[in-house]
């Protein structure tokens, strides 16, 4: 969790930088909401770590610090790479130190390895996709997101990727929507005061537009 909130705080300066440095109003618009997606973005990681870990690694995730947990996974799977959920976990952590090339790899070892992926499995893999190819839903990563959504049609990975891709491209009224379809889902581990902060800028831009 620490590793996260580090990186949203220099993605964010770097971010405002970009934004006062901008002369334009345009410009400086456009820089404000890049500012805003750093950190929306944030937010399918901070569901990765609220996945649940196996349990012979809830004890150990608490004493470790990012690093010695990568290596305890990492260690664990050289021994038997066979287990799924290991290859899970990796990649969430992959995912918080932003090599998404890696957290793809480990999100195919634990699909493959896997009678039936989940919906969580295959938003996190998409999740890995979209942000390798620099933020762009291309068909496997739509194909995958159908995939999950199929399965858990108001998976949290899922949809909170959908809407931060629409509010990027200024589709704010099917970002709002897909906000609201998450809030519907009446899941317990959502971030609320989060997601209504989303829907009440994206609101703000609309009437803008």
């Amino acid at each position: 969790m620490e590793s996260i909130v580090l990186v949203t705080l220099i993605l964010l300066s770097v971010s405002i930088a970009i934004v006062f440095s901008q002369k334009s109003k345009q410009r400086k618009r456009k820089a404000s909401l890049f500012m805003v997606v750093v950190t929306l973005t944030t937010l399918p990681l901070f569901y990765f770590l609220h996945e649940p870990a196996p349990k012979a690694l809830e004890k150990t995730v608490d004493a470790l610090t990012h690093s010695e947990y990568m290596e305890d996974i990492q260690a664990k799977l050289t021994e038997d790479p066979n287990q799924q959920e290991l290859w899970f976990q990796l990649g969430h952590g992959y995912l918080v130190n932003n090599d998404f090339k890696s957290a793809l790899t480990s999100f195919d070892y634990s699909i493959r390895l896997s009678a039936s992926p989940s919906a969580n499995q295959l938003a996190a893999k998409a999740s890995a996709l979209y942000y390798l190819r620099s933020q762009r839903i291309n068909d496997e990563v739509e194909s995958l997101l159908t995939a999950a959504l199929q399965q858990d049609s108001t998976n949290t990975t899922a949809l909170t990727l959908i809407a931060n891709d629409h509010l990027l491209s200024f589709r704010y009224q099917q970002a709002i929507d897909t906000w609201v379809r998450l809030l519907d889902s009446q899941k317990t581990d959502l971030d609320r005061v989060a997601i209504i902060g989303s829907i009440n800028y994206a609101k703000s831009r609309l009437n803008i537009h």
